[in-house]
């Protein structure tokens, strides 16, 4: 049973050789191609049509390119099912782990673009006979890719496949009064983005206004299309959400595969919420932002986020380097991390009177390690740890807001006291909340927490208070959320990943035993 699915492979990244890399920027000048990916497709083609390798050691320094950009997620998986198989024949082994995928299309590329220039030398520069050399050597190719490509690739697709509409699209665009064409399209995890070409560019207000006609049009009512900035002169990327039967949920793994790899700096408390729309990974550096604001209703996925955003810095963090003040007014959130040696603390708050003693604890903690900063000359955590001070992060977690707030009306002026001096002391917050209002979520507290992220909310009016705008109202929920990670930007959809109690222990074990 293999070990990698088609959606961890598609959020995963590959690394070329350095002479790989070399040879690739030169080859793209010789073809006159726009990107590294053009060209490392064509190594790879080249590659998987010569036998097997040779014992040459490659190194691992050259340029990293996402999978989705690599091989675009609407043909990875007949890549993956030709070097899976170019393996299979060759060497009787099996691509059943990450590592080794990487390290074979690695080999590929790097072998394939040494004899695409060896190619191209001997053509002595001129492109035509280049290109004729390719076309002749592509002559000599079967026209059907073995039958155990498809079957690799129906193994990694666990859900229906996504529609193509764009007909449907460019018609439904001509009932609104606006002249389109569908110049590309890209499937991600539950969103279909579709790169349209406007005749006119002075249509863009009416395409703005007829979005909701469009969904009626679509029959997409409950999934409100959006559009984003394209990457090419009168174009834009309109994201059209797809039924729930074609979604492809993002697995835990996915989020182990990124810790495993991430080669992150300690002063960094990077969070993984999900993956954007097309499946890369998303991330944000936490103590950067400096605090966080999680709402969302009842099942739009906020625990579950949550959740993602502790094992996410737990993966990469020790204990001695990262501690977590959980607080559980509803006392079964955080259950699961009972006896994790990363609590600030030692314990878990679940009532008022212990959250606020953890919280008063917590502005102690503040203030005693600014007496340290100042009596040696630093300004902040990052400059203490210069200094060989031993101080940890610590992130406070407080899973429902609202109803700490209503049990002791006295802890809010000591949550926004964290959240106006607590940043430089390493101490940062994750306030959440299923009822996000203007009496929860105070203009004081709004005004010191600038990251948000919004998943589904019943509403406009609660959207406007996480984010400071609509939308999370349009979202498809089961994780579906808007971020807002650097101050100053716009929010970011993203859809978080599937995690389970098991997920949970396996991690604290694992950790526990560091």
């Amino acid at each position: 049973m293999s070990e990698i699915n088609i959606e961890q492979i598609i959020n995963s990244r590959f690394r070329t050789s350095a002479e790989a890399d070399r040879l690739t920027v030169a080859m793209m000048g010789y073809l006159g191609l726009s990107t590294k990916a053009n060209v490392a497709r064509l190594a790879i083609g080249r590659s998987l049509a010569m036998g097997p390798f040779s014992e040459e050691s490659i190194d691992a320094k050259g340029l990293e390119l996402p999978a989705s950009i690599l091989f675009s997620p609407e043909e990875t998986s007949i890549w993956i099912g030709l070097i899976k198989t170019h393996t299979s024949v060759h060497s009787n082994d099996l691509l059943d782990t990450m590592e080794k995928l990487r390290v074979a299309v690695r080999k590929h590329w790097h072998r394939g673009v040494v004899s695409l220039t060896d190619d191209w030398n001997a053509s002595s520069g001129h492109f035509d006979r280049f290109l004729e050399t390719l076309i002749i050597r592509r002559a000599g190719l079967p026209d059907e890719a073995p039958t155990q490509v498809q079957q690799l690739k129906e193994s990694f697709t666990s859900t229906d496949k996504p529609i193509d509409m764009s007909v449907d699209l460019v018609k439904a665009l001509s009932e609104i009064g606006v002249d389109a064409q569908v110049r590309g399209i890209v499937h991600g995890p539950r969103i279909t983005r579709y790169k349209i070409f406007l005749t006119d560019v002075n249509q863009i207000a009416r395409l703005e206004r007829g979005l909701d006609k469009l969904s009626l049009i679509m029959n997409i009512q409950l999934s409100k299309p959006t559009l984003a900035p394209g990457d090419e002169a009168k174009t834009l990327s309109l994201d059209i959400p797809r039924a729930e039967n074609s979604w492809q949920f993002v697995d835990f793994s996915v989020l182990r595969e990124w810790a495993s790899s991430a080669a992150l700096s300690p002063e960094k408390l990077m969070v993984f919420p999900g993956v954007d729309l097309l499946g890369i990974p998303y991330l944000f550096d936490l103590a950067a932002a400096p605090h966080l604001l999680v709402g969302g209703t009842t099942g739009s996925g906020k625990s579950v986020c949550i959740h993602s955003l502790i094992l996410s810095l737990m993966m990469v963090h020790s204990s001695s380097r990262l501690k977590l003040a959980l607080i559980d007014p509803k006392q079964v959130e955080f259950a699961a991390y009972s006896n994790c040696p990363y609590l600030f603390g030692g314990a878990i708050a679940t009532d008022a009177p212990s959250s606020k003693e953890l919280i008063q604890n917590l502005v102690l903690e503040m203030e005693s390690r600014y007496d340290s900063f100042t009596k040696s000359g630093v300004r902040d955590i990052a400059g203490a740890h210069v200094c060989g001070f031993d101080l940890p992060y610590i992130v406070v977690i407080i899973e429902e807001l609202a109803d700490l707030v209503l049990q002791d009306k006295d802890i809010e002026p000591q949550i926004i006291r964290l959240a106006q001096k607590a940043r430089a002391a390493g101490i940062h917050l994750v306030l959440a909340t299923q009822r996000p209002d203007s009496k929860t979520f105070s203009g004081l507290i709004r005004s010191n927490i600038p990251a948000r992220i919004a998943l589904t909310v019943q509403r406009g009016t609660e959207s406007s208070i996480i984010l400071d705008e609509t939308g999370a109202e349009d979202l498809l929920g089961k994780g579906d959320m808007l971020v807002k990670a650097k101050p100053g930007g716009g929010s970011e959809r993203v859809h978080g990943i599937r995690i389970d109690r098991s997920d949970i222990e396996a991690v604290i074990k694992e950790r526990s035993n560091a």
